[in-house]
C-alpha cells in the first residue's frame, strides 16, 4: 500500500496511488487488526465496502503534467540529480509536458513521459525528488487552472512552485503536501485537539487510527450518515477523488398533473424564472417538484432551463472546461459523448443532483477555488502585465 511519498501534486497536494492499493481500507483494516473481533470500534464491513476509490480515481492520480526547466539547447532538464532552477523564467527555460506518469518504481522517484501516438517511441524516464526543480500537477487540476486562467503561462506556474515562499500557503494544500505526509491527515480535528486513545483504553492505537475508527463507528448515526461524514464531512476523502469525470443522469419522469392547482403553479413563466433563478438554490428549486403533481407538471418543462442557469451562476465548476494545452479538450469531448444518447440534451436538474453527491465534483469545486487563489498570487506578484519572462 502507498500511504506517503516524496512527491505530490504541486497544486492540490494530492498524490498518485497504484492499482490494487486500497488507500483507505488498508489503513483502517490495519487498525482493526489491533482490536478484538467484537470491539465497538470495529467498523461494519458494509461501511468499509463504501470507502474504496474507483479505478478511474487511480487512473486520474497517475495522469500528470510535468513542469520542468529546459537547458540552453531546449532539451528538458530531466537528469537524476537536479541542478538549480532557472534564474530567468520564460517559455525558453520552462516547459509543461503532458502524458507524464509514474514509472515502475514511483516510490523510488521513477516517473516517465510516454508517447501514446507513437508506438515506436521509447518512454522518457524522469527522476523526481522532493524539493528539487521538477514538479508535477494532476492533468485534471492543470486543465482547471489554465482553463479558467489562460493568461497563466507554464513558466509563471513553475516560478511560483520554485520560489522560496512557494504555493504551500493554501491551507487545504499544505496539510497533506509534505515529504512524509499521509492521506489521513486531511481529516478535520476537533477544536480541542486529538483525543488520546490511551485515556479511553486503547493504548495500542495511534491517535489518527483512533480518530478514523471513531468516525466510522459514530454512535447514533446511520450507515449513510457515517459514509457521508467520511467522504464529505470530517473525513474529507473527496480530496483524492478524480475531478474531471462528470456524473451521468437520466431525465426526470413526468406524472399526470392532478387536480390540486396552486397559486405558485399559475404564475407566468417570466415570474417563475425570476423567482427560481434569483432566489432559489438548485436544491430548493428541485424541491418544488415534490410539493404536488400540479406544480410538478407546471415546472417540469422548465426545470432543466432553471437548473442550467443556476449551475452557470452558482456552480460553474460542474461544467466542462477547455484548456490551452495538449489534451486540453478532453473534458468537452467526454461531455459531448456522455449525452449523445439523449440527443445532446442535458437533463440539468438530475445532473445537478448527481453532482452534489459526487466526491469527484466536490474535489473539482475545491480545485476550482485553489486555481483562483493561485492565479491571485501570480497577479499580486505583478506577473500578468504582459511580460514574457520573470
Amino acid at each position: 500500500m502507498v500511504v506517503n511519498h516524496d512527491t505530490f501534486c504541486s497544486l492540490t497536494g494530492g498524490c498518485y496511488y497504484k492499482y490494487g492499493d486500497d488507500v483507505v481500507l488498508d489503513f483502517v483494516k490495519a487498525a482493526c487488526d489491533k482490536l478484538p473481533q467484537n470491539d465497538p470500534l470495529r467498523p461494519l464491513d458494509s461501511i468499509l465496502e463504501r470507502l474504496e476509490y474507483t479505478a478511474d480515481d487511480v487512473e486520474g492520480s497517475q495522469d500528470l503534467v510535468l513542469l520542468v526547466s529546459k537547458k540552453e539547447d531546449g532539451e528538458l532538464d530531466i537528469k537524476q540529480y537536479d541542478g538549480p532552477t532557472p534564474t530567468v523564467f520564460s517559455d525558453s527555460t520552462v516547459a509543461a509536458v503532458v502524458n507524464f506518469t509514474i514509472g515502475d518504481c514511483p516510490d523510488l522517484s521513477e516517473f516517465k513521459v510516454v508517447f501514446p501516438d507513437d508506438p515506436d517511441a521509447e518512454d522518457l524516464h524522469v527522476s523526481m525528488f522532493y524539493g528539487y526543480n521538477k514538479f508535477y500537477i494532476f492533468l485534471y487540476a492543470y486543465r482547471i487552472l489554465i482553463g479558467r486562467f489562460p493568461e497563466l503561462e507554464p513558466y509563471m506556474i513553475y516560478a511560483v512552485l520554485a520560489s522560496p515562499w512557494g504555493w504551500g500557503i493554501d491551507e487545504e494544500y499544505s496539510i497533506i503536501a509534505d515529504q512524509y505526509a499521509f492521506w489521513w491527515l486531511v481529516a478535520d480535528v476537533d477544536e480541542g485537539g486529538m483525543e488520546d486513545p490511551e485515556v479511553n483504553g486503547y493504548d495500542n492505537l495511534g491517535r489518527w487510527e483512533y480518530l478514523w475508527l471513531k468516525l466510522l463507528c459514530a454512535e447514533g448515526k446511520s450507515e449513510d450518515d457515517i459514509i457521508r461524514d467520511a467522504w464529505f464531512g470530517k473525513g474529507k476523502l473527496y480530496h483524492f477523488a478524480r475531478a474531471d469525470l462528470f456524473p451521468k443522469s437520466e431525465p426526470l419522469a413526468s406524472f399526470p398533473a392532478g387536480q390540486s392547482d396552486t397559486s405558485f403553479s399559475k404564475l407566468p413563466f417570466d415570474v417563475l424564472d425570476y423567482l427560481c433563478v434569483t432566489y432559489l438554490s438548485i436544491r430548493e428549486a428541485s424541491s418544488l417538484l415534490c410539493l404536488n403533481r400540479s406544480l410538478r407538471a407546471a415546472l417540469l418543462p422548465f426545470v432543466n432551463f432553471f437548473a442550467q442557469k443556476a449551475i452557470t451562476r452558482c456552480h460553474p465548476c460542474w461544467l466542462p472546461i477547455v484548456a490551452p494545452c495538449l489534451r486540453g479538450d478532453e473534458e468537452q469531448l467526454r461531455w459531448e459523448q456522455m449525452w449523445e444518447g439523449l440527443g445532446g440534451e442535458v437533463p440539468w436538474a438530475p445532473y445537478a443532483r448527481e453532482c452534489a453527491k459526487s466526491p469527484g465534483m466536490r474535489n473539482r469545486q475545491r480545485i476550482w477555488g485553489m486555481a483562483e487563489r493561485f492565479r491571485n498570487q501570480v497577479k499580486e506578484k505583478g506577473w500578468l502585465d504582459g511580460r514574457t519572462s520573470i
